[in-house]
């Protein structure tokens, strides 16, 4: 196994130990303090002793001149200024360097849809958050936790990956509930606030019945009728997202949702081998349960299922409840996925060639 596949799997093993506690990432700076070089010139003038100097002025010869003359430019100044120049305060921790964006389309209302991207490597991950706006702003904080963080470990970026994450996909539906765009924090929600109106766009349609995978008008969630649009694609979201993700050309996409506390895999129609395989991978990976498919109720126009007959691998992660992210456990499943792909793309470095979407 390779030196990145390895250290990633050391780093797993100790990550998941966590999973189970409230993500909270703490980060320490640490500063490496590098005493002065010592000045040999200046060790030697250190050595004389001080009584030498006014004794023997009045006997000196002509050929030690030099030396009485050379002593007063060895002053201290130049070790004081070395001190100051190497103090641990001297120079200021480096700023995170901001990931690219790309503003990928605009929703109903004219809200941006942004994409951050991390690496150049040929193999492509996209991770979605907020498909269902305000309804599951948690996922959008998810998203926005994974992004501050690659910023600030960009190092953890496999040379072989580039990875998108969509923070927020439909941004009318969040700032409906959180009354602005960007990094939603909880303090937005009032503990009593209905938030079921975020999960839809500004035209009232979910966005994740709007795709072109057994659609329909009149959809279903949970005992309710709501609306999958006048026909598929009929969003700019959906139309934005879609567009950009065929652009792309990823290996996979994985969707946030909240709050059924499983990885459920995409296919359409019926199971896709290659998204319950990357289901299975990350599922196993943060400590979510695997479904082959979402089983709670049907489910028409869903955007995975859609991605599945563009033979792009896709699988859905629900986190536990509408509050917090599950930070912890969807960084150990996204750093799993970084190990599987990055392997395959050493073999293939290596002249072996695996495939990376499986045969159905």
């Amino acid at each position: 196994m390779k030196i990145f596949t390895l250290i990633v799997g050391v780093w797993l093993s100790l990550l998941l130990t966590t999973c189970t506690t409230k993500p909270v990432v703490s980060e320490t700076a640490v500063q490496i303090v590098r005493s002065p070089a010592s000045a040999p010139t200046l060790a030697v003038l250190a050595t004389i002793p001080a009584s030498l100097a006014p004794t023997t002025i009045p006997t000196v010869t002509p050929p030690t001149l030099p030396l009485l003359t050379a002593v007063p430019t060895h002053t201290a100044i130049p070790i004081d200024t070395a001190v100051v120049t190497h103090s641990p305060t001297a120079t200021p921790l480096p700023l995170p360097t901001p990931s690219p964006t790309t503003t990928i389309g605009f929703s109903v209302s004219g809200l941006p849809i942004v994409s951050y991207r991390f690496g150049y490597g040929p193999d492509v991950i996209a991770l979605v958050g907020g498909i269902h706006g305000g309804y599951e702003w948690n996922t959008i904080l998810l998203a926005y936790e994974m992004i501050q963080y690659f910023q600030d470990r960009p190092d953890l970026i496999p040379p072989s990956i580039t990875l998108h994450i969509i923070p927020s996909a439909n941004p009318d539906g969040q700032f409906l509930i959180t009354g602005h765009n960007g990094r939603p924090a909880t303090d937005d929600i009032p503990p009593d606030m209905d938030t079921l109106p975020g999960r839809f766009n500004a035209n009232g349609v979910d966005l994740n019945r709007n795709w072109d995978c057994n659609w329909s008008e009149t959809a279903v969630w949970r005992d309710q009728t709501i609306s999958g649009g006048p026909y598929p694609f009929s969003e700019p979201e959906s139309q934005n997202l879609r567009d950009f993700l065929l652009a792309q050309q990823p290996l996979l996409v994985v969707f946030w949702h909240s709050a059924a506390n499983g990885v459920f895999a995409s296919g359409c129609p019926g199971a896709f081998p290659p998204s319950l395989q990357m289901a299975s991978l990350y599922g196993q990976a943060a400590g979510y349960p695997v479904y082959e498919h979402f089983y709670h109720y049907p489910v028409t126009g869903d955007a995975g299922d859609w991605l599945a007959t563009q033979n792009i691998p896709s699988f859905s992660v629900e986190l536990k409840n509408h509050t917090d992210t599950d930070f912890l456990q969807n960084l150990a499943g996204t750093m799993a996925l970084f190990a599987h792909y990055h392997a395959l793309f050493e073999l293939e470095q290596d002249g072996e060639f695996p495939p990376r979407v499986p045969d159905q």
